[in-house]
């Protein structure tokens, strides 16, 4: 949910940068899109969400067509969620069934390039 927020929120709001990571895209990207921010993705290969499988290359596809400076990855190894590394305690067991079925996991070296990636994007646009 989060990064369909963050794509959603990119046009028009006066964001300087956004990042996604294994959210959706909208199917009208580049209408959505249109006047969007630099916007960072970071998508799972084994993705099996809905959303997911083919969020990557759509918002690819859409941020080339308008202008948009981006910088869209997709991890080969990595699932959905692959960035979260949480403490079992806090799964509830409807979420581990959701993790089951979408195919989310930590991977931890998808986890750490998607970071460093992100700091160095949002450091360029954002000159902090």
């Amino acid at each position: 949910m989060g990064g369909g927020y963050a794509l959603a929120l990119a046009a028009g709001h006066g964001y300087a940068a956004s990042s996604t990571n294994y959210g959706g895209c909208p199917g009208d990207a580049e209408r959505a899109l249109a006047g969007a921010c630099p916007v960072a993705g970071s998508y799972g290969g084994k993705d099996r969400s809905p959303m997911g499988a083919s969020a990557a290359a759509r918002l690819e596809r859409a941020l080339t067509a308008l202008g948009v400076d981006h910088d869209i990855k997709v991890y080969p190894d990595a699932g959905h969620g692959f960035i979260n590394h949480h403490d079992p305690a806090d799964i509830t067991p409807l979420l581990v069934i959701l993790n089951k079925v979408s195919g989310t996991r930590y991977h931890e070296p998808s986890a750490l390039d998607a970071r460093r990636r992100i700091a160095a994007f949002f450091h360029r646009n954002l000159g902090t």
